[in-house]
């Protein structure tokens, strides 16, 4: 880009750089396509690498926050720089169906072919209060011997209050149920042992008698500052409306991540950038979100995909595991839903230390459509916790 120059013409603007942006972004310079990509931050990775999912799960299991977020901003720019892609700093709104303004930036216009919004969320304001606190910043700013009270039911919300309840005293309100896309039985293998450590409250408490009010409800999209309407892109709810290939009502436009309403999973708004990159360059590319896992940080981990069903299932305790057993973590539960018809399997749960890791294989299975035999008869190394799953496999097929 020459100083000075104003304008400039690319095949495909992407508008935001976190997880689903960069992942657009990639795609499309991949596929040979000319690549601009729109965001304020000197790195890419939005709130998941600065302030959120790397930020939690760091802090959670290792603690080197700093050095984690720096190194792998450090690797999305390299391969950023390696595709060729553009970077402007600043912040893009529509002028039209073509066009956006992006202040803060030498090129204060950019022409494109097609767009990518994965503009992401903003502040939440579930409470007026000036009080009240975005729970990423209890990673950033960490409290200590304060009675704090956390607002939500999301996993942000669960993984907070596993973060802070061996240092501080603290209250959790959620407005319905915990964790209201999980079933309910794992849930409560969760919420069990963490109401041993926190206060789960019935009713909302008066916020004054507490030290620090966090907010970990789902985060509004940041939608409004880009125009939307002059660019004919349509919104419900503040959120962007798209069909399975991510395209907006402008068939120019196409939007990922938490600004078309992809909450709580990184996954999904990865997935759906790729999707929008491949659709956007005339590939035949869809979203299927059946096969995207759920995950929790807690304590012990909670993860699932697919659909568990009250019915066709059964669930396998830890216990049989020697492996479980000999770190002490029997209390885990491996549970497996299944058509008794097809032997298809349907969904997969897991509580348990290495949850989060060991639904792969769930996913796996319900993207290759495994069914209970192949479970059951697949080889796994002795002793694991993921023979569970094929414990689970050899029991379903007892019950048919």
């Amino acid at each position: 880009m020459v100083v000075g120059q104003f304008s400039q013409d690319v095949d495909i603007l992407v508008i935001g750089g976190g997880p689903a942006g960069y992942t657009a972004a990639f795609r499309a310079a991949e596929l040979g396509k000319t690549v601009a990509i729109v965001d304020p931050n000197k790195t890419l990775g939005g709130e998941c690498l600065n302030h959120a999912c790397i930020p939690s799960k760091t802090s959670l299991l290792h603690g080197n926050t700093t050095q984690a977020i720096r190194a792998l901003g450090k690797g999305l720019e390299q391969r950023c720089n390696t595709l060729g892609i553009e970077r402007l700093f600043g912040h893009a709104h529509f002028e039209n169906a073509k066009t956006v303004q992006v202040t803060g930036e030498v090129v204060s216009v950019v022409r494109f072919r097609k767009a990518i919004i994965a503009s992401g969320s903003g502040q939440r304001n579930e409470m007026n209060s000036g009080g009240a606190i975005q729970v990423e910043q209890v990673y950033e700013n960490t409290p200590n011997n304060k009675t704090i009270l956390i607002i939500g039911n999301t996993p942000s919300a669960i993984e907070a209050a596993t973060f802070l309840c061996t240092t501080n005293t603290i209250s959790l309100w959620a407005d319905g149920e915990i964790l209201p896309t999980f079933n309910r039985n794992l849930v409560k293998l969760v919420e069990r042992p963490l109401s041993k450590n926190i206060t789960i409250c019935k009713e909302m408490p008066a916020t004054e008698k507490f030290n620090c009010v966090f907010l970990a409800g789902h985060r509004p999209p940041e939608t409004v500052s880009l125009h939307l309407e002059k660019a004919s892109v349509n919104c419900n709810g503040g959120f962007i409306t798209t069909d399975d290939s991510c395209q907006t009502s402008q068939p120019k436009i196409y939007a990922v991540g938490e600004c078309a309403g992809c909450k709580n999973s990184a996954a999904l708004a990865i997935v759906q950038g790729r999707v929008a990159a491949e659709a956007a360059c005339g590939l035949d590319s869809l979203v299927d979100s059946t096969c995207i896992p759920q995950v929790v940080w807690s304590s012990p981990e909670l993860a699932q995909c697919g659909e568990l069903h009250d019915g066709d299932t059964v669930s396998i305790q830890w216990g049989k595991s020697g492996l479980a057993v000999a770190l002490g973590q029997q209390q885990g539960v491996t549970m497996l839903s299944f058509d008794p018809e097809s032997q298809a399997i349907l969904g997969v749960g897991i509580v348990g230390f290495g949850a989060t890791e060991l639904i792969s294989e769930g996913v796996l299975a319900l993207e290759m459509g495994a069914t209970l035999y192949d479970l059951a008869t697949v080889v796994r190394p002795h002793p694991t916790r993921s023979e569970m799953l094929s414990e689970a496999a050899r029991t379903a097929l007892s019950s048919i």
